[in-house]
């Protein structure tokens, strides 16, 4: 409503997280269930895509702040 950008920054950065989370980690979860419970190799990957994850989700924060606070 304020017609501020960052706005629509944060609502976008929110949405990615849908198409990444569906194409990027859902493929590796299912390698994941079929894999031994021994694997840290897949591990280590799953947390390096869910540390994306996070990141997408704290500069939506980010933005949704500063377009507050302006």
């Amino acid at each position: 409503m304020s017609g501020d950008w960052l706005w629509l920054a944060g609502a976008l950065l929110m949405i990615t997280n849908w198409p990444y989370t569906l194409f990027v980690m859902m493929p590796l979860n299912k390698r994941l269930d079929e894999m031994p419970d021994d694997a840290t190799t897949s591990l280590r990957q799953w947390n390096r895509l869910h540390a994306v994850r996070t990141v997408l989700g704290l500069a939506a924060l980010a933005s949704f702040l500063a377009a507050s606070l302006g």
